[in-house]
């Protein structure tokens, strides 16, 4: 009888943030300390008492290189406690991530890209196993150590008067290490696996024609790579790519009189 259980979740944080700038140089820092306090039964596990304690610093560093780029670097940790789907499925560790990036802007009237390149290491990532729980909710577990790097490239521009193409991509490899398998009662490590749900490529794109100013018209595509539903590397468990294509129209009604304006929005999804 899930409606006879008990959960008190207590979530405490101190920060504190900085930025100064020096010339051409931007520095920033950002300070957290942050207490979880969990307290839940179930009739799936045992009764848990548990208190987390994160320090979460985060920094960084832009350097202007003139009035229309910059670039960046960036360094943080983070850290995640496990829900209560995750106590149920046996996963009780905190999930802990070192985040570096490096980056590079450029923006003038008509064009704006972002360029950023990541290495995202964990420590007992939950990563989804492809398993559904009996309510059909995904079941995750703690991954040991893992890693997500990559780059990433947005970019707005302005083709014409009435036209704006917003293309990005992202190619990354997302690997499990010495990631461990129990197959017919005998743990095996399988060395380094892709993660589930996870695939290497992603790209986006929105083109919007701007019929009158208060009118706009956008067609959104997306490309999804090939990925794997589960963490083993199983063949039968690949997801193939695909793309999809979706219609946007926004129309805004100029009011002014107490009410700005309203916007209509309609969209038409797997045009």
């Amino acid at each position: 009888k899930y409606y006879d259980n008990f959960g008190n979740k207590n979530d405490v944080n101190f920060y504190t943030k900085a930025s100064q700038q020096f010339g051409k140089f931007n520095v920033f820092a950002d300070l957290q300390y942050r207490m979880v306090f969990y307290q839940a039964n179930s009739i799936k596990f045992n009764d848990v008492n548990d208190t987390f304690r994160f320090f979460n610093p985060k920094a960084g560093i832009t350097y202007t290189l003139n009035i229309a780029s910059s670039i960046y670097g960036y360094f943080g940790i983070a850290n995640k406690e496990p829900r209560r789907d995750d106590y149920e499925s046996g996963s009780v560790k905190p999930e802990r991530l070192q985040d570096y990036e490096l980056g590079y802007k450029f923006k003038n009237k008509k064009t704006n890209l972002n360029i950023n390149a990541f290495y995202m290491k964990y420590k007992d990532q939950l990563v989804a196993t492809g398993a559904l729980n009996d309510v059909g909710s995904p079941v995750f577990e703690n991954s040991g150590k893992s890693m997500r790097a990559g780059i990433e490239i947005e970019a707005a521009l302005q083709l014409a008067s009435k036209f704006v193409i917003q293309p990005n991509i992202t190619l990354s490899t997302n690997k499990n290490k010495d990631f461990y398998f129990e197959r017919d009662g005998v743990l095996t490590n399988l060395g380094n696996t892709n993660i589930a749900y996870s695939p290497n490529m992603v790209i986006g794109n929105a083109l919007t024609y701007s019929l009158i100013k208060t009118l706009q018209i956008s067609l959104l595509t997306k490309y999804v790579g090939e990925q794997y539903m589960g963490n083993i590397d199983a063949e039968k468990s690949i997801l193939p790519d695909y793309t999809t294509s979706d219609l946007n129209i926004n129309y805004e009604w100029k009011i002014n009189k107490g009410i700005k304006s309203i916007v209509f929005s309609g969209l038409i999804n797997n045009i």
